[in-house]
């Protein structure tokens, strides 16, 4: 009897399991492999701090805390489909556009997809064809493409995400790099919601 009652235990877990790595989310694009991730980064440089990016089908929510001294900011980029919201948190106000990328996107498949992406990163026009990366790199955890940009700088790029940038300008470089990436992470459903008290204007 005690047998029979693990064996049912055991069956039911694996059943919950499984049902949970068959959860979807929403999503008209193609470029990301995964359901969901989490990508942890620290900023250094002339601009220091951190940065949270969840993704999880088509939405994508990004925390970015700068801790340079004087220049400290809580920022929150929320982009649910075609529509985002940019955020200061220490103000508690959003403003709320269309996100015209996403809507570019729609149209083009999914290599292409990630090309424009990258492109974008590397501050390319959408009709200069894309440069083949100079090496690969491992980072966070996910080897990604090297790519100069226009003489200041590089991106390592995976699957048209940065995972690292350096980019120097008179003088000042400011780098951010991955330090965790977790793909088909569970994300709390708030995750992707505007905190509450936070006042949207168009």
């Amino acid at each position: 009897m005690k047998k029979t009652i693990i064996t049912i235990a055991l069956f039911t877990a694996s059943i919950l399991v499984l049902a949970g790595c068959g959860e979807s989310y929403p999503s008209k694009l193609s470029v990301y492999p995964f359901k969901t991730a989490v990508i942890q980064y620290e900023l250094s440089g002339g601009t220091q701090g951190d940065r949270s990016v969840f993704i999880r089908g088509d939405q994508k929510a990004v925390h970015t805390f700068i801790t340079t001294p004087g220049q400290e900011k809580n920022l929150f980029e929320l982009y649910l489909g075609n529509e985002k919201y940019i955020a200061n948190l220490d103000k508690m106000t959003a403003i709320k556009a269309v996100d015209t990328n996403y809507d570019k996107m729609l149209k083009l498949n999914k290599k292409e997809q990630e090309e424009y992406l990258i492109k974008k990163s590397l501050g390319l026009k959408t009709g200069v064809k894309l440069p083949k990366p100079i090496t690969t790199s491992m980072v966070g955890g996910q080897q990604c493409d090297v790519y100069e940009i226009a003489n200041i700088g590089t991106a390592c790029m995976w699957h048209g995400i940065a995972l690292q940038k350096e980019i120097t300008l008179d003088g000042i470089t400011n780098k951010i790099v991955a330090v965790k990436v977790d793909v088909d992470a569970k994300i709390p459903a708030e995750r992707f919601e505007l905190p509450a008290g936070v006042i949207v204007t168009q």
